[in-house]
Formats: structure tokens, sequence, C-alpha cells
């Protein structure tokens, strides 16, 4: 019988020095699983969706690639990533046909009263904004607008549109549309010359809309920040904490039947 008490007393001596070896590795995987847990429980107080990533490493990590299309109108208010449309910094509507150009004008909308709006042309719709970045008006082709429209020209109240099959203005009205046969081009509009920053900038806008702070901690919650590996690192993560709820349970039973 005592040799096979020192055994136990042996293995539970060495039991508890491996569940604090454990417990010190478990805490810091128990606090960083804790604090994303709950950072995700209260996604909606923080805001996390709507907190954008700008951290280019990132970015890349997530395979986010940067748009081939990055274009600026109007002093740069405007800008164009791909078929998205920005005002400053806010992000208007996406297109589903490509942006061909963007321009500003002052339209009627009263007997007595004039505003200045920004008129932005795909080639199968036209936007109408107001500086503030409110929509007033989307003409499509159901309204009359022409089709496949290739460049834009503002002059007046009056939209003029080149497409394939000529050229064609507008009434005041932006209702009724007439083929024109101008003897000087229009001078349509395009896109402006900006400086290196200023495209780094818009790229980085358009990367970082599509990767936010809650993706990040869910993903580092799961893992799956690091992929594979992550993910099976974290199971590794899982069942060490079962091993150390098990031993811990162990030395509680065989402590408390040695108290009796």
């Amino acid at each position: 019988m005592k040799p096979s008490k020192s055994l136990q007393n042996r293995l539970i001596r060495h039991l508890r020095e491996w569940h604090r070896k454990l417990g010190i590795m478990a805490a810091f995987f128990i606090i960083f699983l804790s604090i994303t847990g709950v950072a995700l429980n209260h996604t909606a107080t923080l805001s996390l969706a709507h907190q954008p990533i700008k951290n280019t490493l990132l970015l890349d990590h997530y395979g986010i690639a940067t748009p081939e299309d990055i274009r600026f109108y109007q002093q740069g208010l405007l800008r164009v990533t791909n078929n998205i449309v920005w005002l400053d910094d806010e992000l208007l509507f996406e297109s589903a046909t490509d942006i061909v150009s963007a321009g500003a004008m002052a339209i009627n909308i009263s007997k007595d009263t004039i505003i200045d709006v920004f008129v932005i042309a795909s080639q199968s719709h036209l936007y109408i904004y107001d500086k503030q970045g409110e929509m007033l008006d989307q003409l499509g082709v159901e309204t009359g607008i022409p089709e496949g429209i290739e460049a834009l020209n503002l002059n007046n109240n009056i939209i003029v549109v080149k497409t394939a099959s000529g050229y064609y203005q507008s009434d005041g009205d932006f209702l009724l549309w007439q083929n024109i046969h101008p003897l000087i081009e229009p001078e349509w509009i395009m896109s402006e010359t900006v400086s290196s920053q200023k495209l780094q900038q818009a790229a980085l806008a358009y990367r970082s809309q599509f990767l936010t702070l809650e993706r990040i901690i869910l993903d580092a919650h799961s893992g799956r920040i690091l992929g594979l590996v992550g993910v099976l690192f974290m199971d590794a993560v899982a069942i060490l904490l079962i091993l150390l709820s098990l031993s811990g349970i162990y030395i509680w039973v065989r402590y408390a039947r040695s108290k009796r």
C-alpha cells in the first residue's frame, strides 16, 4: 500500500506542477478570448462594423486589391474608384456600370430657386446630388436617357452626352433628349491630374471599406486571421483549457478526499 500511496503523491505533485505551468500559459489566452468575446458581444455599441482598417499590411494579408481606376473631379471633391463614387470621404453610391464622368452645374428647381448640384454619368444613368451628398434624382434609360454614354458636358442647365449613336442634349428638366449635330465639338469633362499622395489616399479609402475592426476581432477570436494554422492553434488552445480544467478538478477531488 505504501508504494502505491507514494506513487499517487508523486503523481499529484507533478500534476500540480504542470497545472500551474498550464495555468500561466492559459491565462493569456483566457484574457485574450474574454476581451475579444466581450467586444464582439457589443459590436453595435462599439461601432466595430463601421471602423475601417487602414493598415496596409492587414489589407494585403486579406488580399484586398488596389482599385484599377482612380479619378478625381471638381477640384478633388468628387472621386471615382472603380465604380464607386465618393464626395470627399463619404461614399455616395456604387454603379452597376462604368462611371464615365462627373461635374457640377446650377439647376432651377423652381421659378425663384437655383441650386448647385453634382451630375455623375455612368454608361446607363445620370445621378444628380446636391452639395451635401443627398441624391436628388436618378435618371436611367427607362426615363429617356440615351444608352451607352461615353462623355459628359454641362452648360447652362443643359446636359450634353456623347454616345456611340451620336450627341444628345437634354431640356431644362432632363426629361426630353434630342439628337444634335454641333458644329464645334463640346468640351467634355475630363478627370483631373492629382498628386501621387492623393491617389494613394483614395486607394486606401477604397480598400479599407472592405475590412472592418469587427472582422479583425472576429477572425482573431477564432484564429482565422492566420488561416488554417491559426484555426488549428486555437483548437490546441481549447484542448489546453480542457486539460487544465480536468487536472484542476482531479486535484480538487483528491484534496477534498484527503480532508475527510
